[in-house]
């Protein structure tokens, strides 16, 4: 990013007395950031200078290796891909584990702490009681559930019944 640029935007962006600042102290050509990145780029450099003749052998055999077996090569690639999906995938799987157990511990002291709310607004006995009411409710729907599923189930009986191949061997053809 051109240094005028990023000035304009420090500018607009950050209060002035902090602008300021900013210009003087991080962008300013004689300060001390802009004088260690100096430094750290001649550095870098210069290691990149002392290590080239004795890594660029190294790459060079790499580099012959890879072009004379190509079909080890992409081998090697598609394990070396292989594996590294699978990793992503692990992280993922327990990335979303790790939330929707959070989500569940949430889930389950928010219904205590409001069971306990509600039994401290309404009372221990009213508390009873309502829950005695909202329980019946409940196994009254569950009955009902069970008659309209045992119904459905002999329904499907009785049509399965006369599908089934009979025992002289030969089934209802359709």
């Amino acid at each position: 990013m051109d240094a005028s640029l990023f000035s304009r935007l420090v500018a607009e962006l950050l209060p002035p007395s902090l602008a300021n600042s900013v210009r003087n102290h991080l962008l300013n050509p004689r300060g001390p950031l802009q004088f260690y990145k100096r430094q750290l780029s001649t550095q870098m450099r210069s290691l990149t200078a002392s290590l080239q003749p004795h890594v660029q052998p190294v790459l060079d055999r790499i580099l012959a290796l890879a072009v004379e077996n190509q079909g080890i090569t992409g081998m090697v690639a598609l394990v070396v891909l292989m594996t590294v999906v699978v990793v992503v995938m692990n992280w993922i799987r327990r990335l979303i584990m790790w939330w929707t157990r959070i989500v569940a511990r949430a889930m389950f002291w928010a219904g205590v702490v409001v069971l306990l709310a509600w039994i401290w607004e309404r009372g221990v006995m009213e508390s009873v009681r309502d829950g005695v009411v909202v329980g019946g409710k409940v196994v009254g729907y569950l009955a009902v559930l069970k008659d309209f599923w045992m119904a459905e189930y002999q329904r499907y009986e009785a049509d399965g019944s006369a599908g089934r191949p009979s025992s002289s061997g030969r089934g209802r053809v359709r």
